[in-house]
């Protein structure tokens, strides 16, 4: 039986200890799923907890990756069910956290920031944060990178905002100045 490039085979999501990184993975559930703060926080604070049912393989990678950063403890286990995935148009950039520290990563954050366009008042310790949504593929990989090179563990996920183009800044004689 031929199935559409969607149809894919889903997964059970169990999060069995948070390893006191109940406020990290609380967050993470808020960005990736928008449910509310109270919600994420009661679901951490109840493990082990099935957090998802039916979870098709490329959003379990993404769970996969940030429970691994925030060393949790978990089990992902095939279901029988499969399911179709509809096409997501863009992406978004969620900061895990910090790999390194260094003097100088708050200025060259707030750089990235102004050149894509997004919040600068973000703590750098408060993660994760959601830094860009709206992004195609290739500016949700550069900005990805940029933010591995200044020490920052961050993650690409599909979104169903719009793709925003991201406007280039140029440099002019009274930005120099």
């Amino acid at each position: 039986m031929l199935f559409k490039e969607t149809h894919l085979k889903t997964y059970q999501l169990q999060l069995i200890n948070c390893n006191n990184h109940n406020i990290e993975i609380s967050r993470y559930l808020q960005i990736l799923t928008r449910i509310e703060k109270e919600d994420a926080d009661r679901i951490v604070s109840n493990v082990p907890v099935v957090l998802y049912d039916n979870l098709d393989e490329e959003c379990a990678g993404y769970f996969e990756e940030a429970l691994d950063y925030y060393q949790a403890e978990y089990e992902i286990q095939p279901m029988p069910e499969e399911c179709d995935i509809p096409k997501f148009p863009s992406r978004q950039i969620i900061v895990l956290g910090r790999v390194m520290e260094y003097f100088g990563q708050r200025s060259d954050f707030v750089q990235l920031a102004k050149k894509y366009d997004f919040s600068r008042k973000i703590q750098l310790s408060q993660t994760p944060f959601a830094a860009k949504d709206g992004l195609n593929k290739e500016q949700a990989v550069k900005l990805c990178q940029e933010f591995t090179n200044i020490g920052m563990r961050a993650q690409i996920v599909r979104s169903k905002k719009k793709p925003v183009p991201i406007e280039e800044k140029k440099k002019s004689f009274w930005n120099i100045i």
